[in-house]
């Protein structure tokens, strides 16, 4: 099945896969994470340009094909719906942060390396008493 913006999912009539996501957005090849538990109050003031717009939203392409998916591709997206502008975050690094709305509320997307053990915030994203490892699970 073909979806504009998605890599092609191969759907198997006899089986079934229904995902649960975690909230992410790829860029560069870097996946950010999110809580969807944490919506941030954002101002306007607080975003930067925009980056880059949803070429798919993973969450939605599972709902219509219910199949097993492949790796997310640059600019996909967890929730945040397709066609949706991802922006920068005032006074971060596009590579550390970035900010996006969906459902209603912003989100912070905060840059992962994936080690041998886990996915794990990078250390730019972070900042000393607010975001830490443990805040995040």
């Amino acid at each position: 099945m073909v979806v504009p913006g998605c890599p092609p999912v191969v759907v198997t009539p006899v089986r079934r896969a229904l995902i649960d996501f975690t909230d992410f957005v790829v860029h560069d090849g870097v996946t950010y994470s999110s809580r969807p538990d944490r919506p941030q109050a954002l101002a306007p003031a607080q975003l930067g340009p925009e980056v880059f717009r949803v070429s798919c939203t993973y969450s939605s392409l599972n709902e219509l094909t219910q199949s097993e998916l492949p790796e997310a591709t640059e600019h996909s997206a967890g929730f945040i719906p397709a066609r949706s502008p991802v922006f920068e975050l005032r006074g971060w690094s596009a590579a550390c942060r970035l900010a996006a709305q969906h459902d209603g509320r912003w989100y912070v997307y905060l840059a992962t390396v994936d080690t041998p053990d886990a996915s794990r915030v990078k250390e730019c994203a972070l900042v000393s008493g607010r975001w830490t490892q443990d805040a995040r699970s």
